[in-house]
This record gives structure tokens, C-alpha cells and sequence, in this order.
């Protein structure tokens, strides 16, 4: 009988015998084996390679592989042996153990402590590769095992390089998040995103979602689909951790802003500066316990409850709430022009800022996950959440003009079928059809400029006078 050749045999490379076959795609197969030259059990990868990749095409793919044998570390897969028999390629590592980042985070309540030790050795794998020059790797939490013992964690990152050796064969994705070879838009940088340089601070922006998902329970950019999910990882901000968790040391939110900024030259410059941003955090404040010190950032991360009945350390600002408890503004003592406090209150999810001049004179909060902007019409008995009434003496707002809400991580804003329309920014809004609304977009109801303003996003630019 002849043999298949699409079927690998029972020994590979002369020294791995194949055991149980845990997973089989479509070009890829795993197994457990034998190696008989250290009596070890081994993970086995097997790779059919196509009829149109020549011998020596595949040889140069695998040549990687070389590099990835030299590395042992605790905290990266280890790769015994590789090598080309027949129409295959296979690739020897250490057995499975342990369970997936991914299980953890679904089963397991993950505590902030415990994710700041599973992100630092992450960190740990990436130093070790960066330091080899391997870098662009594949950070999903599929990829990443998590092996405990008691309390202790030992944590391993599993990916050797699959994903861009299937694509370079031809695999053809599912595009399911479970495809190995499939690149989750929800796990990418932006500079892969945008086929940008890839390199270690691809990687350290990877390592920031795993480690704001553990804090939060979610990602931090999630559209309704892989493309607008792709332009969020690109262009939306940062979210605040708090908004999810409560108690999230301001700490762990600084080192998540450097880790996951937009720019790869504002991110940490190298694992050695993230590792220790990662012990620093670990560590309380001088003269603290670290209870105290947790309680610090803990408050420093909540918003105050107070900010207009308490007199300022600053002698000359005076903090008043105007009519309508949704709104606050503050002046300087002698100064004509009112501004408003940038500190944010508790249970705010954003704010609509009216400027004047440059400087914002009224805040308007958004304290549910979906408020209606419009004007009140006493006769009717209409009283919209946000009521731009006072701002509109034209009347060029609808008594139900827009609705903004916020879903999962972000914001939307949809027109509802108002006289004078909505934009965003250049934009004239579909009746009934939600946009995505960032921190700093320009929104205009009717004829009145408003400005959109998330807490803890950082300060907002005066915006120009321009006729509206």
C-alpha cells in the first residue's frame, strides 16, 4: 500500500513519536509525542506544507525557529527541535500545561495584585525574546498558559511564531478569534493595524490589553465589527480602567496610558523601563503602609463628591453650581469670564462642554448610559436629560434633538430626527443612525456648539472661534 502523503508518519525526524492528536485544522495539527532520545512527552506541531511552496521556500521560513531554539526562560515556550520530513514541517516544544490566559479570564475573578504579577511576567518572556531579537509576536490569551501551583502563578508565552509562518504558506483564516492563524483585530497594535513597523513596542502595546483586560474583565476597543474595531485601536482613547473597576490604583493607570499610547515612540521605550514601572507600582509611597497607600490611589482614581460645597485651596477661585444640577461652573475672584471646573464628579460617564472664547463656561453631565439632548416645552411637559434651552435662544433645538449612550468601552451619538439636524464635527448625522463620539469631538444641536468630554482623558485644547 502506498503512503498518504498528506499524513504525517507515526515517527518524525527519527526521534518524535506521535501520540494523542489534540487539535486538527486545516494545515496545522498538534500532538503530544515521545522524544526518544530523552524519554520526554513533547508538544508536536505538524504543518502541511502546499504543493506550491518548493522545498527550499520552506526551509527558509522555518530558519526562525533557530533563533527561538536558544531561548530558555521560565517564562517563554521552550522549542526543542524542528525540521522538514516529506510534505511537513514540524516543530518540537514542551508539553501543554497549565490552563490559557483566555480560560483564566473567563472562569477566574482576577485581582489587581495578581494581575500586575501575571502582566510582569509576561514582560518577563518579552525582555527575554527582545533581547534575541524575536519581537511581533502573537499576545492573544489563547497564547499565553497560566500554570498554578497553590497560590503561586507560573505564567509562559506559547506563541512560536505560527501565525506568520501559516499566513507565508497560504493558510486561509476563519477569521474566527480561536484561528491561530487568524490576526484578532481586538489583540493588534496600530501600527499592524495600519501596516505600520512592527518591533518590541507592537509588543508591549499587545501586553497593555492583556493587562487592562485582567484589571477590567474587558477590552479596552471593541466595535460592532473587525473594521470599526480595528479604527477604535487606531484613534479612540484610552479608557479609565475605574470606569470598570473600582479602586484601580492611579498607578496602574498611568503605566496602562504609556503602555497603550497610539504612538509606539510614547510607549515604554523597552521592557527594562516597563518592568520597572511594574515593580515601582508594587511598591507603596515613602511613609505609607500599603494599605494607606492603596486607599491614596484608590481616591485619587474617584472623582470628588464634593466639589461645590468645599472652598478651594486656591484663594481666588470660587466654585458655583449653576441652575440645573447638571451643570458647574467656576470664576476667579475679580474675573468677569466663568469657566468651568475640570474635575469631574462621581457617576458622571462624560460630560457636554459649552465654550465661549476659547474657555468652556458650562459642563453639562451625562450621568446615565443614555441621556436625550434637547430643549424643555413646559406646554407639552418634554424634559430632556440634558435641557440646552438657556444656550439656544434661537430655538434651533429639537425639544428631542439627539441621544447619546454609552455602550460596553464607548460612546455613540444618533440624531432623532431633529428639525435642524446634528453634526459631528463636518458631520451631518442620518437620522436614527449612531456614530462613535470620542473625547474632544465637536457636536453641534441645531446651531449650538457643545463639546464632548470624557473624565480623566486629559485637558481639551480651546477650540477656535469659527462661525457655526
Amino acid at each position: 500500500m502506498r503512503e498518504n502523503p498528506r499524513i504525517p508518519r507515526r515517527l518524525i525526524g527519527g526521534v518524535y513519536r506521535i501520540g494523542q492528536v489534540l487539535t486538527a485544522g486545516q494545515m496545522l495539527t498538534t500532538y503530544t509525542a515521545h522524544d526518544h532520545n530523552t524519554n520526554d512527552v513533547v508538544g508536536l506541531f505538524v504543518i502541511e506544507i502546499p504543493p506550491a511552496i518548493q522545498p527550499a521556500a520552506a526551509q527558509q521560513l522555518v530558519q526562525p525557529l533557530e533563533q527561538r531554539q536558544s531561548i530558555h526562560s521560565p517564562h517563554v515556550i521552550r522549542v526543542h527541535g524542528w525540521g522538514i520530513e516529506g510534505s511537513h514541517i514540524y516543530i518540537a516544544t514542551d508539553p501543554p500545561r497549565g490552563t490559557t490566559l483566555q480560560y483564566v479570564l473567563d472562569n477566574e475573578d482576577i485581582d489587581k495584585e495578581r494581575a500586575l504579577d501575571l502582566s510582569r511576567q509576561i514582560a518577563l518572556g518579552l525582555q527575554e525574546l527582545h533581547n534575541k531579537g524575536i519581537s511581533g509576536l502573537d499576545l492573544r490569551p489563547q497564547l499565553v498558559t497560566v500554570d498554578s501551583v497553590g497560590i503561586t502563578d507560573r505564567v509562559q508565552i506559547d506563541d512560536i511564531g505560527l501565525r506568520s509562518l501559516l499566513n507565508a504558506l497560504g493558510y486561509m483564516n476563519s477569521q474566527r478569534p480561536d484561528d491561530i492563524g487568524y490576526p484578532d483585530p481586538r489583540y493588534l497594535s496600530p501600527e499592524y493595524i495600519n501596516k505600520g513597523q512592527i518591533g518590541p513596542w507592537s509588543d508591549i502595546y499587545q501586553l497593555g490589553l492583556l493587562f487592562f483586560s485582567m484589571i477590567t474583565g474587558r477590552l479596552p476597543f471593541v466595535g460592532r465589527n473587525h473594521a470599526e474595531t480595528g479604527i477604535l485601536q487606531s484613534t479612540a482613547p484610552i479608557p479609565r480602567m475605574s470606569q470598570f473597576k473600582h479602586g484601580v490604583p492611579v498607578s496602574y493607570q498611568n503605566i496602562v496610558d504609556s503602555m497603550l499610547a497610539k504612538e509606539p515612540t510614547w510607549r515604554f521605550a523597552n521592557t527594562e523601563e516597563l518592568l520597572a514601572a511594574f515593580d515601582a507600582a508594587q511598591l507603596p509611597p515613602p511613609s505609607q503602609s500599603g494599605q494607606a497607600a492603596a486607599d491614596q490611589d484608590a481616591a485619587a482614581a474617584q472623582p470628588s463628591t464634593a466639589l461645590t460645597s468645599e472652598m478651594q485651596s486656591i484663594e481666588d477661585e470660587v466654585t458655583v453650581r449653576a441652575p440645573g444640577s447638571n451643570v458647574l461652573v467656576s470664576s476667579k475672584q475679580g474675573d468677569s469670564t466663568p469657566t468651568v471646573d475640570d474635575r469631574s464628579e462621581t457617576g458622571v460617564y462624560a460630560y457636554l462642554r459649552f465654550e465661549k472664547q476659547g474657555a468652556a463656561t458650562q459642563r453639562f453631565a451625562l450621568r446615565q448610559k443614555s441621556v436625550v439632548v434637547g430643549r424643555t416645552d413646559p406646554k407639552r411637559g418634554l424634559n430632556p436629560d440634558i435641557d440646552l434651552s438657556a444656550l439656544d435662544p434661537k430655538m434651533t433645538i429639537s425639544r428631542q434633538h439627539a441621544r447619546i449612550r454609552f455602550e460596553e468601552t464607548f460612546f455613540y451619538i444618533e440624531d432623532l430626527k431633529s428639525r435642524n439636524k446634528t453634526r459631528l464635527g463636518q458631520l451631518v448625522l442620518t437620522p436614527l443612525k449612531a456614530e462613535l463620539l470620542q473625547h474632544g469631538d465637536v457636536v453641534f444641536f441645531g446651531s449650538v456648539r457643545m463639546r464632548f468630554e470624557i473624565p480623566g482623558m486629559g485637558k481639551l485644547p480651546p477650540l477656535k472661534e469659527t462661525p457655526s
